[in-house]
């Protein structure tokens, strides 16, 4: 649980300091002058520049407070809060491993992890923490691995071959990326890791291996897919959680600096207990949420990757590759004046390719329009969307039903009705 901690501040200390280093506080949250709200998440906006790059600089702080153990509740709860808030400023921002990172930052403020060793003594953590955050991992690889059961990634190889394709400068393979085979190929190992993975973990004989299958596959995955960003460091950081307890000992008396030293209730002045009925329901609440909340999708009609409705926060990593154009037009209701929208005008242009295929922003995006107008004096315009989309390699279709008032649709968790069927509706 020392070795959990120590990689885990380090990680998020790591992700924070990224966020600097890259220029992406200034590009994300501070340049734009709209940013794309979650639900009940309208308040939350860019803080003055000082405040969000002192923001940031705190996050590395916490972080690295959290690895060494210093007041590491706070440390992780001010890390998890400064974090959660920068992420929920704009929508198109989102990440899968961000939000693992926010769950992770959670975790790390209401489990009983052990801080700074010595202080206290010795300290045993109860068996029922360690399976809280296994859980946490493997559902990550599982329900990657059930969203690549689909007839595109392992028959077709897509969007795997769409990328691929584009990878061709690489040197020595970049010859073979292009081939459809290999694509299907690499579609079909990754579901067999992600599914497997995990029972290969908890075996203790098989375990060192599939931590090396760990290590390859996310360091070739970063390498070949750069805009997943940190995610592979912190499930490589993060996956030694599976093993045995005491891992960190016989490393180190391996490289011979520590003795291996076996848990003894006696002598630690403790005996593993069982959580309180308190916990036991917190923890059976976490975990029927990490399991319903990613299986929501299946409320909606259509398919998933085409309509996006439950798609955010269900580990769906790497299944889809969108482009989209989309162009506004307001009507005034009065005398039946248009005028044209291009959302490039005012929005960045990470904003635009994220917003024209995602159905639930570009209607937010036609209500902030229709707010705007009224706000210069129109009547509530009717606003229209051409949304034209390509997703993994098929043709290009409309996504937005180019008649709907998309500024009078409601917010609530229904179903949207403007969406139009997707090009492979029923095709897996």
């Amino acid at each position: 649980m020392v070795a959990f901690r120590i990689a885990f501040g380090l990680c998020a200390a790591l992700v924070a300091a990224r966020f600097v280093a890259r220029g992406w506080v200034g590009r994300l949250y501070l340049d734009p002058t709209y940013h794309f709200t979650y639900p009940s998440l309208g308040w939350v906006r860019p803080l003055a520049p000082w405040a969000m790059y002192g923001g940031y600089g705190l996050m590395v702080m916490a972080g690295l407070a959290l690895a060494v153990g210093w007041h590491h509740r706070w440390a992780a709860a001010v890390f998890t809060v400064c974090f959660a808030y920068a992420e929920a400023i704009d929508v198109t921002t989102y990440l899968n491993h961000y939000e693992l990172v926010t769950l992770m930052g959670v975790l790390c403020c209401v489990l009983p992890i052990p801080g700074r060793r010595g202080r206290r003594g010795r300290q045993t953590v109860d068996r029922w923490v360690v399976w809280v955050l296994r859980f946490q991992l493997a559902v990550v690889y599982v329900f990657a691995g059930i969203g690549k059961v689909d007839v595109q990634w392992l028959l077709h190889g897509e969007p795997l071959h769409t990328w691929l394709r584009g990878r061709s400068d690489l040197p020595l393979v970049g010859g073979w990326l292009g081939e459809p085979g290999l694509a299907v190929a690499l579609s079909i190992a990754g579901a067999v890791f992600d599914l497997s993975i995990v029972g290969f973990l908890l075996w203790r004989r098989s375990r060192p291996w599939a931590y090396v299958a760990v290590i390859g596959f996310h360091l070739i995955t970063g390498w070949l897919f750069p805009g997943i960003g940190a995610f592979p460091l912190v499930m490589i950081a993060l996956t030694p959680i599976f093993f045995a307890p005491d891992w960190p000992q016989r490393v180190g008396a391996r490289l011979g600096r520590v003795a291996v030293v076996r848990p003894d209730p006696v002598r630690d002045g403790r005996i593993e207990r069982r959580p309180t009925k308190l916990v036991a329901v917190g923890v059976g609440l976490w975990v029927l949420v990490q399991l319903v909340v990613p299986l929501r999708h299946l409320a909606y009609p259509g398919d998933v990757r085409w309509t996006e409705e439950g798609y955010r926060w269900s580990w769906r990593v790497l299944l889809t590759e969108k482009e989209g154009l989309a162009t506004f037009t307001l009507r005034d209701p009065a005398d039946g004046a248009t005028q044209r929208i291009y959302p490039g005008d005012e929005l960045a242009p990470h904003q635009v390719r994220y917003m024209a295929t995602r159905p639930d922003l570009i209607r937010q995006y036609a209500r902030h329009l229709a707010d705007e107008a009224e706000a210069e004096g129109w009547a509530r315009p009717r606003v229209t969307a051409e949304v034209w989309v390509t997703m993994n390699g098929w043709p290009r279709q409309l996504l937005i039903d180019p008649e709907a008032d998309l500024a009078a649709e409601g917010t609530g968790l229904g179903a949207s009705p403007s969406i139009l069927p997707s090009p492979g509706e029923g095709d897996g």
